[in-house]
């Protein structure tokens, strides 16, 4: 009798820290919709499935992985609590344009406090779905960076393609400043690096675009990646990656395994 009474209190135990911790992350997809999808209605959907852990060890670098099963035409990923240029509730990471489903994303996110992460689907009939998950990690968007210019202008646009028949992997040299983190080796004090991100990426086969994606305010992690599925791949698949200065970025040939 003891010991039932004993797991009954472990168990509402448990329950009960549960819920404050998730009460401890405020769910603001309300403003999210307000900022970025005005006058839409969002139906909730099972379709979007996570692969995340629940905390991110270091916020500069979250790593992100989703699952949808149907056909959108756009999908967008928004973490709640992360700072923006613009007024409102949340900042936009990017919106990915597949052409394949199922469709699977991995990538990394920055985080500047625990938030839900938002993934919002359009389908081709203009209705909209949704799915979140919170997600613990801080300090991501305003931290300070070690940030060596000659370095970074040398390095920058360079990219890695990988892929299998089914699967491609796109790693990109860029800092991605979001115009919230101060540079720690000014000589002259603190001061903000100005924004400075993707604000594009395309990826094609045989000249038939297989994903693309167009970018927010640099929630999306410095020297970003992208891994997605794909229908069987029939050449060298080609990218190209625009940023906020309008530089153009291409890759070379993408590495078969």
């Amino acid at each position: 009798m003891k010991k039932s009474y004993f797991l009954v209190i472990l168990l509402l135990a448990i329950s009960l820290i549960a819920n404050i911790v998730k009460a401890e992350t405020p769910n603001l997809l309300e403003g999210v919709v307000d900022k970025y999808f005005k006058g839409k209605t969002l139906m909730k959907s099972d379709d979007i499935i996570f692969d995340v852990a629940k905390r991110g060890l270091d916020g500069t670098q979250v790593p992100f992985k989703f699952t949808v099963n149907k056909k959108y035409k756009n999908i967008s990923v928004v973490v709640e609590g992360n700072p923006h240029q613009l007024p409102g509730i949340g900042s936009l990471a990017l919106t990915m344009h597949p052409k394949v489903a199922p469709f699977k994303f991995e990538t990394n996110i920055r985080m500047e406090q625990d938030s839900f992460v938002d993934v919002i689907a359009e389908d081709e009939n203009g209705k909209f779905f949704y799915n979140q998950v919170a997600i613990r990690s801080a300090g991501g968007c305003s931290a300070g960076v070690t940030y060596d210019a000659d370095a970074v202008l040398k390095e920058v646009g360079t990219m890695k393609v990988l892929n299998t028949d089914t699967r491609a992997s796109v790693f990109i040299k860029h800092p991605q400043h979001n115009g919230f983190q101060a540079n720690l080796t000014n000589y002259t004090g603190l001061y903000i690096l100005p924004e400075w991100h993707l604000t594009s990426v395309s990826v094609t086969d045989d000249e038939k675009e297989i994903w693309s994606a167009d970018f927010g305010g640099g929630s999306t992690s410095e020297n970003p990646y992208f891994v997605f599925d794909t229908q069987k791949i029939k050449g060298s698949l080609k990218v190209i990656a625009i940023d906020t200065q309008g530089k153009q970025y291409l890759n070379k040939n993408s590495l078969t395994n």
